[in-house]
């Protein structure tokens, strides 16, 4: 019995052992996807900072345009309605290019798994 449960115990070892090695591909493949991820987040974190800033511009010029009024007002707050808009294409852009550079990382991934 004493050795029937010692047999186990390494057999489940092993078994552990053997899920948690990676062999050379795999730890390529997570390497790739682990930049990739790493790249898009500072894209979307950048352009998070860079909308954040205009969206602020843009309130200011709306506050601006509250404290005054005829065509100056007006012409204020078309410019922080332009600025927010900008800000949206900024965030849009930096989203589609994270999208793209996390599909290139599953792709190479895939691509060193294949080897």
């Amino acid at each position: 019995m004493v050795m029937r449960k010692s047999w186990l115990v390494a057999a489940a070892a092993l078994t552990v052992a053997a899920c948690g090695a990676q062999t050379p591909q795999e730890r390529e493949a997570d390497q790739l996807r682990d930049a990739a991820e790493a790249q898009a987040d500072a894209i979307e974190a950048q352009a998070g900072n860079v909308a954040a800033g205009m969206k602020a511009e843009a309130e200011q010029l709306r506050q601006q345009a509250g404290q005054g009024g005829g065509y100056d007002a007006q012409r204020l707050q078309v410019r922080a309605e332009a600025q927010e808009r900008e800000a949206k294409l900024v965030q849009e852009q930096a989203e589609a290019k994270a999208r793209a550079i996390r599909d290139e990382g599953k792709a190479r991934a895939s691509a060193a798994l294949a080897k």
